[in-house]
C-alpha cells in the first residue's frame, strides 16, 4: 500500500512485473498519469556488481536464487514488489527530466551502488527494432472492415490510464484531440508484451501477434450483432526514430460497467429478471456464432461478457487461442477424438481417448495442460461442428451456473474442468426448470446436452414469462 502511495505522489501507477526466459532480467512497467505513457524499468543480474545490489536481489528472488539468504534476496514477494515500486518512485522525478524517457522503445535500468543509493541508466532498447519488425505485416484490413471510417493515431497521442487485465496488453485509455471525456478500451501488442514473450526463435510472441491479428480480422468480418463486440473505432500505431510506423493496437468503446464476473463480485443477490435476460442473451450470441457465423468462440465464461449501459451483454475476446479450464467441456481437454456413428434416429457423436504419440497444434509456452498442447476446436469445427457446438453448450451451462449462483471465486486454481464442484446448495430462489436446463448443458455425455437453438427457445420463454409476471 505504501509503495502504491509513493508512486501516486510522483504521478505514477503500477502496471506489471515480469521476467525473461534466461532468468537474468526482471522488468517493471508503470503508467505515468499526466501524459498516460507506459514507462519500462529493467533489473539486470550483473555478476560484476555486489550480490546485495538492488537489481541482483530482485532477480535472485524472482527466479528463486539464493533463497536461503535474506541479504541476497527478499523475504517474500510483497517485499520484492515494494522494493521495485519504491525504487522507481525514488528516482522518477530526476529520471523524468531526460527527454528520451517518454520515447517509445526506451528502457530504464535500475540498481543500487555500494552505498545503497539508487542508480539508473536511460537507453533505447536494441530489442525495439525487432519488436517493430514483428508487427510490420499488420494491415488496416486485418483490424477493421473495408467500410470503416476508423482513424489511425500514434501511441504517443493515447493516454493509458490503467491496466484492464485479461490477455495481452489491455488498458483503459483516453485520446488527445478526440472530443468527449469518455474512455476507450485499448488492446494490442505493446513493447512490454514483446519483452515478456520473446526468445531466441520468437515462436511464442509470433503466435501472440498472429492471434491478435486473426481475432481482430474475425471481428472485422462479422456482420453487426447487438451482443458481439464491434470493430475498433481508432487504430493505434507506433513509430521508429526514422518516422516509419506500424500498427500495434486499437481502441474500442469501453463499457464502464465492466464484465459479468466483476458485476457478480460487486453486487448482492442479482434479481432473476436480470439473470434470465443474461442467460437468454448468452444463448443468442453463441447460437449466432455457431449457426450463422459457422465458427466458435472457445472461451465462454463470465469474464468474456461485458455489460453495456443498458445492462445487456456483449461477447468479447475472440482470440480462439486459449481456454479456461473451469468452463471448458471435459471432452475438449485435448485427450479425446470425436467421430459420428449411426443410430436408429440418425447419428450421434462418439468420443474415443487418444492413445497415439504426443501431438501439438498450439505454440509452446501456452501452459502445461493437455488442452494447451492440442486444441480440438479447429479440427472438430471443420469435421464435426456439432461437437464444438455441444462443447460450447457445456461452457454456457457452467457460465450460467456461475451467474445464477453468483459463484465466482477460487476458479484460478482449477486445472481441469472436472475439478469444479457444481452445487446449488446456497440458493433457493432459482426456478427448478432453470436448474434442470443448466444441468443438462453440463451433461457428461455431450449427446445429452441441448443444442444452442433449444437453449435460445427455452430462455426466450423464461424471460417472457418473467417479464409478464414482474
Amino acid at each position: 500500500m505504501l509503495d502504491t502511495i509513493r508512486l501516486g505522489n510522483v504521478g505514477l501507477t503500477q502496471d506489471s512485473i515480469w521476467g525473461n526466459e534466461s532468468d537474468t532480467l526482471v522488468y517493471a512497467q508503470v503508467l505515468e498519469t499526466k501524459y498516460g505513457s507506459a514507462i519500462i524499468f529493467r533489473f539486470y543480474r550483473n555478476p560484476r556488481h555486489s550480490p546485495k545490489s538492488l537489481a541482483n536481489r530482485v532477480v535472485s528472488y524472482y527466479y528463486g536464487i539464493n533463497v536461503h539468504d535474506d541479504t541476497l534476496t527478499f523475504r517474500d514477494g510483497a517485499a520484492m514488489r515494494t522494493a521495485i515500486w519504491s525504487s522507481i518512485a525514488t528516482i522518477w522525478q530526476r529520471c523524468a527530466t531526460d527527454p528520451n524517457v517518454f520515447t517509445p522503445g526506451t528502457v530504464i535500468d535500475l540498481s543500487s551502488d555500494k552505498s545503497d543509493d539508487i542508480i539508473w541508466c536511460v537507453y533505447r532498447s536494441p530489442l525495439f527494432d525487432q519488436y517493430l519488425g514483428l508487427l510490420g505485416h499488420i494491415q488496416k484490413s486485418d483490424l477493421i472492415p473495408p467500410t470503416s471510417r476508423a482513424i489511425t493515431m500514434d501511441i504517443t497521442k493515447i493516454r493509458l490510464i490503467e491496466p484492464m487485465g485479461g490477455r495481452g496488453c489491455t488498458k483503459r485509455a483516453r485520446v488527445y484531440g478526440v472530443g468527449g471525456p469518455g474512455y476507450f478500451f485499448f488492446k494490442g501488442i505493446d513493447f512490454a508484451t514483446y519483452l515478456q514473450h520473446h526468445n531466441d526463435d520468437n515462436e511464442f510472441i509470433r503466435s501472440v501477434v498472429e492471434t491478435w491479428r486473426q481475432s481482430s480480422k474475425l471481428i472485422a468480418n462479422m456482420p453487426p450483432h447487438p451482443h458481439i463486440q464491434q470493430p475498433p473505432e481508432i487504430l493505434v500505431s507506433i513509430g521508429d526514430s526514422k518516422g516509419d510506423k506500424v500498427l500495434m493496437g486499437h481502441l474500442s468503446t469501453l463499457f464502464d460497467r465492466g464484465d459479468l464476473a466483476s458485476i457478480i463480485k460487486a453486487r448482492g443477490r442479482i434479481p432473476l429478471q436480470e439473470t434470465v435476460k443474461w442467460c437468454h442473451q448468452m444463448s443468442l450470441v453463441v447460437a449466432h456464432t455457431h449457426r450463422e457465423l459457422n465458427t466458435f468462440h472457445m472461451d465462454i465464461k463470465p469474464e468474456s461478457f461485458l455489460v453495456d449501459s443498458g445492462k445487456n451483454l456483449v461477447l468479447i475476446d475472440w482470440e480462439q487461442s486459449d481456454m479456461s479450464p473451469f468452463t471448458l467441456a471435459p471432452e475438449a481437454d485435448g485427450t479425446w477424438d470425436v467421430n459420428e456413428e449411426p443410430t436408429a434416429k440418425g447419428t450421434r457423436l462418439a468420443y474415443t481417448k487418444y492413445t497415439g504419440p504426443p501431438r501439438r497444434n498450439m505454440p509452446k509456452g501456452n501452459g502445461p495442460a493437455t488442452f494447451n498442447a492440442w486444441n480440438v476446436f479447429p479440427e472438430w469445427q471443420a469435421s464435426f461442428p456439432r461437437a464444438t457446438e455441444l462443447a460450447e453448450v457445456f461452457a454456457l451451462g457452467r457460465t450460467m451456473w456461475m451467474v445464477l449462483t453468483q459463484t465466482i471465486d477460487g476458479f484460478d486454481k482449477v486445472k481441469h474442468p472436472n475439478d469444479v464442484r457444481v452445487t446449488w446448495d446456497d440458493v433457493n430462489d432459482i426456478p427448478k426448470g432453470w436448474i434442470e436446463m443448466v444441468e443438462r448443458c453440463m451433461a457428461k455425455d455431450p449427446n445429452e446436452r441441448p443444442g444452442v437453438e433449444d437453449l435460445v427457445k427455452f430462455w426466450n420463454v423464461e424471460e417472457t414469462l418473467m417479464t409478464w409476471n414482474a
